[in-house]
């Protein structure tokens, strides 16, 4: 049998304080993964560090801030050395109506969730290229597909799906992956719990009248390991992957 898919390896999750973030990053760990946790949360990330143990090293970023994920990066590099995964997570949405959502959510959300884990994603491919191959996962969302009521979360994370699949065509032959993984409404995330309840109502509201399926909530572990899945199938041959499964 061979060894297990992801042991010895390293790797970044960003927004790993809570919720999704949290739980792939003790899942990976678990996996025998070197992890590198980035979140804005001090208090949560030494938390985090408590409970996984010596396999996780926590750093405190703000993906907003270039010189934040500049550093991120060097820390990663002296902590880990070579650098197989890159998860962009770190992720904020308001749930509000378009027309009076203030242009302040608007920076908030694309500069988090798309320009953040963009700029992540090219501070860390030159040392995936280094190294000869790796991987970067955006975290997507079922709501790119036009969810009401959380208009530039979906514009976030539809544009960042976008530019997955441009920069993984740009890295075509170059052994470095980058993908976008789908991930529906999850439970203990935080999501719109800025949001004035009466919008959530109204958006809950809307999404049942337009058929979307919200009410299938999943959970941060179930979530995590569809990313899980997501890392597994790009970093390791199906052929070997068949060989780990004792069912096979």
């Amino acid at each position: 049998m061979s060894p297990p898919a992801l042991v010895g390896r390293t790797g970044v999750v960003t927004g790993a304080s809570s919720g999704i973030g949290r739980a792939l990053t003790l899942c990976l760990a678990a996996r025998g993964m070197r992890i590198v946790a980035a979140a804005r949360s001090a208090d949560a990330l030494r938390e985090l560090a408590r409970e996984a143990g010596g396999a996780v090293h926590v750093v405190e970023t703000d993906v907003t801030r270039q010189e934040s994920v500049d550093e991120l990066r060097e820390r990663a590099r002296h902590a880990c050395g070579r650098i197989d995964v890159v998860v962009n997570n770190a992720g904020v949405g308001y749930v509000e109506p378009f027309v009076t959502s203030p242009f302040a959510h608007w920076h908030e959300t694309l500069a988090t969730n798309l320009l953040g884990a963009l700029s992540v994603t090219r501070a860390f491919l030159p040392l995936l290229r280094e190294a000869g191959g790796g991987l970067v996962v955006n975290v997507g969302s079922a709501s790119a597909s036009g969810w009401p009521y959380v208009a530039l979360y979906a514009a976030s994370k539809a544009a960042l799906e976008a530019a997955s699949i441009a920069i993984d065509r740009e890295m075509r032959g170059s052994g470095v992956r980058v993908l976008s993984v789908e991930v529906g409404p999850t439970a203990g995330t935080g999501f719109g719990s800025r949001s004035d309840p009466a919008d959530v109502a109204a958006a809950t509201r809307s999404w049942t009248e337009s058929g979307i399926p919200w009410t299938e909530v999943s959970t941060p572990d179930a979530s995590a390991r569809k990313i899980v899945d997501a890392i597994e199938a790009a970093l390791v041959p199906a052929g070997a992957r068949a060989a780990d499964d004792p069912g096979t």
